[in-house]
C-alpha cells in the first residue's frame, strides 16, 4: 500500500493557469485523511510554494530540489546548501560567460536584475504552458512578481562573501538553450563533482549540491517515517524529479512529461490541466492495498 506520495510543483501539481486547482487540493486532503503522507516536491523555495496553496492544504515540503526539508508543521528538518568551493566555480563560470542566474540561499532568494527576472520567468511560463502567449505571461508575470519573495541587488558580492549566507541553490535563465544551458551543464557535470545539474523547464538550469536532490530526500524523509522504498510515490514531469521518479517505489509521469521522465517512470497519468495528480492519487485511495504499478 502507498503510504506517501511526493508531487512536484510547475507541470504537474500546478495547472496551466499556475494554479492548484479544486480538485487536486481536495485529493490531497482525502489522501490525508486515508492515512497518506503527502509531500510537495518542488525547485522552489518554502516561500514561494505555499502561497500557491491558499492555506487549503498543510502538506510537508521538499523544496530547492531537496536542498531543504520541511513537515507539514513547516519544521525545518533537513539542509544541504551548496559547498563554498563549487558555490565560487559554477558562479566564476555563469559570470564568465554572461550568462543570467538568480542566488537562493538560506536567507532568501535574490536577483541581480529585475528586467530579466520579469522576462525569464515569462519565458518559462510560455514553455511549461505552450497554449499560453508570451504576452499572457507576461501580464502574469508583472502580477506574480509583486508577490514573489525575491529580494533584488545591484550586485551578489556582499551576499557570497558573507559566510553567514548559505547557497541553497543556482538557478540560471537563457532562451539559448542548446548553445548556451546544454555546455553550461556539461561544463559543469565534468569539472564540478559535488553538484547536481538539473532543469524544471528548457530555458533553466538549477544547480544544487550532490547530497540535494529530490530522490534523496524523498526517501529520507520516509525512514524518518518509517515508510519503506515500496509504499513511496512520486509524481512529475522534468529533469529536476528524475532522482525522485527513479528512487520511489512507483514512478509516475504526467502525461505532459518530457520523454526521458516517461522512460523512467513505471506508469503515467493525464496532464496538469486535467488534474493528472488528482487522478493518480484518487487511485491509490480507492484501490488501497490492491493498488499496483
Amino acid at each position: 500500500m502507498i503510504k506517501l506520495i511526493a508531487s512536484d510543483m510547475d507541470g504537474t501539481l500546478l495547472n496551466d493557469k499556475m494554479a492548484v486547482s479544486d480538485r487536486n487540493i481536495q485529493a490531497i486532503k482525502n489522501a490525508q485523511k486515508a492515512g497518506i503522507e503527502f509531500l510537495i516536491a518542488t525547485g522552489r523555495s518554502l516561500e514561494e510554494a505555499k502561497p500557491f496553496l491558499k492555506d487549503r492544504v498543510h502538506p510537508g515540503y521538499i523544496t530547492l530540489n531537496g536542498a531543504e526539508i520541511y513537515d507539514k508543521d513547516e519544521n525545518l528538518i533537513s539542509s544541504n546548501p551548496i559547498s563554498e568551493v563549487s558555490k565560487v566555480k559554477v558562479i566564476n563560470y555563469l559570470k564568465e560567460h554572461q550568462i543570467y542566474f538568480e542566488v537562493v540561499t538560506n536567507k532568501g532568494i535574490f536577483s541581480d536584475n529585475k528586467d530579466m527576472r520579469i522576462t525569464s520567468l515569462a519565458e518559462l511560463l510560455v514553455k511549461l504552458n505552450p497554449s499560453t502567449t508570451y504576452e499572457q505571461a507576461l501580464a502574469d508575470t508583472l502580477e506574480r512578481i509583486k508577490l514573489t519573495p525575491m529580494i533584488f541587488v545591484d550586485s551578489y558580492d556582499k551576499i557570497l562573501s558573507d559566510p553567514s549566507y548559505q547557497i541553497m541553490k543556482l538557478l540560471a535563465f537563457s532562451n539559448k538553450e542548446q548553445e548556451v544551458l546544454g555546455p553550461l551543464r556539461a561544463d559543469i557535470e565534468k569539472n564540478i563533482k559535488d553538484v547536481v545539474v538539473t532543469s524544471s523547464s528548457p530555458n533553466n538550469v538549477e544547480i544544487n549540491s550532490i547530497d540535494a536532490q529530490k530522490g534523496i530526500a524523498l526517501l529520507q524523509y520516509a525512514k524518518d517515517k518509517n515508510i519503506t522504498q515500496e509504499q513511496t510515490m512520486a509524481i512529475g514531469d522534468n529533469l529536476n524529479d528524475e532522482s525522485m521518479i527513479r528512487d520511489a517505489g512507483v514512478g509516475v509521469a504526467m502525461q505532459n512529461a518530457i520523454p526521458a521522465i516517461k522512460d523512467l517512470s513505471d506508469i503515467t497519468t493525464d496532464n496538469n490541466v486535467n488534474d493528472g495528480v488528482a487522478q493518480i492519487v484518487e487511485e491509490v485511495i480507492n484501490k488501497g492495498d490492491d493498488f499496483t504499478k
